[in-house]
């Protein structure tokens, strides 16, 4: 058994935004089609724009003070144990 002891905060971070963004391109892409069927032209095209930025920051920041929790509760009653397979 390895124990992950503690996550690096930017990177987390780093990743999740990236990650958000593109899960906000899907929605903000069906979101768009919907309002574009619904007459509501603008508002699909604020949503396609919104939505990628708002998923990626939001989930980014959300993401990184979870690592930083997790740091903290590591350091305190230790890591996740993993078992892993060379």
């Amino acid at each position: 058994m390895k124990k992950l002891k503690s996550i690096e905060v930017k990177s987390v971070f780093r990743v999740s935004a990236i990650l958000g963004s593109v899960a906000g391109i899907l929605v903000g892409t069906i979101l768009l089609f919907v309002d574009f069927m619904d007459k509501r032209f603008l508002e699909g095209v604020a949503t396609l724009i919104l939505a990628p930025i708002l998923y990626g920051l939001i989930g980014a920041v959300v993401n990184a003070f979870m690592a930083w929790a997790y740091n903290i509760v590591a350091g305190k009653w230790g890591g996740v144990e993993i078992e892993l397979e060379d």
